[in-house]
């Protein structure tokens, strides 16, 4: 009776450590990184409910990517797109896809500089976009912001 117990607790231990070490590589975002991607995200749709346009899906593991996107222009000073945004965005089998990418001192910024800029506008507008992933690192005094959009 005493090995059975042994045996049990044994289980229930292994089980517990491997969920938290499953859940854990699933690649949770830090608190601040998901409070601003949260902001973000709901600016952007802002700005596409205020034109009309349907608002759009969050794809976790999209804004993971992004983020991670994010968090290396921020270490590199440097915005620039994804070299390879379909392998990102491949797994949800889209027909279009594009990116918005930027670096100023607050996300409402981000998305006034967005809103004003054509090719900027005409991603987060696209009605044929249905999903994003948002990525946003806070560096130096600036926010780094990756939108991947996808439909």
């Amino acid at each position: 009776m005493r090995l059975a117990r042994t045996l049990i607790s044994i289980v229930l231990v292994a089980a517990f450590v491997g969920g938290t070490i499953s859940t854990a590589s699933a690649g949770s975002l830090p608190r601040r990184a998901k409070t601003m991607r949260d902001e973000m995200f709901q600016l952007v749709n802002g700005s596409r409910r205020h034109h009309g346009v349907k608002a759009l899906k969050l794809c976790w593991a999209v804004s993971r990517d992004a983020w991670e996107h994010s968090k290396h222009m921020a270490g590199r000073h440097s915005v620039y797109h994804t070299t390879d945004l379909w392998s990102v965005v491949r797994p949800y089998h889209p027909s279009t896809w594009g990116e918005n990418v930027a670096m100023a001192g607050t996300l409402k910024r981000v998305e006034r500089m967005f809103m004003g800029s054509a090719p900027h506008r005409s991603n987060i507008l696209n009605g044929r976009y249905h999903h994003i992933g948002v990525g946003a690192v806070r560096s130096g005094g600036r926010v780094w912001v990756t939108l991947d959009f996808y439909g």
